[in-house]
């Protein structure tokens, strides 16, 4: 008997009030699974018991929660997520998939000077950019983002995120609110664990390019990803009406400054 159709009707119907059944039963026995469990989850029941509800009643407060990944999502709401971009002192991460990268394994010299699965990126590092960089999704958002303040991450595997991002916003509050590029089949995976971190999110999944089912999914996760995401001309509308919801800074910063994988703005010089 074939699992995958049984594992889609048990998302589609919610079993339990879950809609994450088809990635939970792959990823049962892989280490960025585990990773996450003992460092957030069984270290704070607490917070991870009324996470999982706050999600049950999202998915079914959302009844067209199924097709809408394919387009775009709030939490806790629209409305709740624009006052949580007004209010906070915080900016939201500026999460982006390593797969925006430019990429052309026939002309190199059009590829990401950066390397591919990796979160380096030549603008953020040197504020430095190239004649392929001019078509790269993460140029032109981190570009924005030195307007606004937000500190920007690439993002590779699972393991990596739960480790630069998920686990320091439910141990120390790091990153309270995020702004997350990814595909669809990553935003129905990472509900969970952003309704257990308390993490308010706006998340825009690609529309071209992207990991349709779980073994895409999972060759990305280890790096081999050969074909570039993107987002339509709506998406963009969309993400650079949230991020002007963001309120700017008196000055804007000059560079980004690296921590860890993240790459914060920052007031001083590049030539630093």
């Amino acid at each position: 008997m074939k699992i995958k159709p049984i594992l889609s009707l048990l998302d589609q119907r919610r079993l339990l009030g879950f809609q994450v059944w088809d990635f939970g039963f792959h990823s049962f026995f892989k280490e960025y699974a585990w990773f996450f469990f003992f460092r957030a989850m069984l270290r704070y029941p607490a917070k991870t018991v009324l996470g999982l509800l706050r999600y049950r009643k999202f998915i079914g407060r959302n009844l067209n929660l199924f097709t809408a990944y394919e387009r775009e999502l709030a939490i806790p709401s629209a409305a709740g997520f624009s006052e949580v971009l007004k209010r906070s002192e915080k900016k939201p991460l500026m999460g982006l998939g390593f797969c925006l990268k430019p990429s052309d394994p026939n002309h190199p010299s059009l590829s990401c000077p950066s390397g591919r699965s990796n979160h380096d990126c030549l603008f953020l590092k040197t504020g430095k950019t190239l004649a392929m960089c001019t078509r790269c999704a993460i140029r032109e958002i981190a570009s924005k983002s030195l307007e606004t303040g937000c500190p920007v991450y690439v993002m590779t595997s699972a393991r990596d995120i739960a480790d630069d991002f998920l686990i320091p916003q439910i141990d120390r509050g790091e990153f309270s609110s995020a702004i997350l590029l990814l595909c669809p089949y990553s935003v129905q995976a990472i509900l969970p664990s952003l309704f257990i971190c308390r993490i308010d999110s706006f998340l825009l999944a690609y529309s071209s390019g992207y990991c349709r089912d779980y073994s895409q999914w999972r060759r990305a996760d280890i790096g081999q990803k050969p074909e570039r995401t993107d987002l339509n001309a709506d998406a963009w509308m969309s993400l650079w009406s949230w991020m002007e919801r963001i309120p700017k800074k008196e000055r804007p910063s000059l560079c980004f400054h690296r921590r860890g994988n993240i790459f914060y703005p920052t007031q001083d010089s590049p030539l630093k």
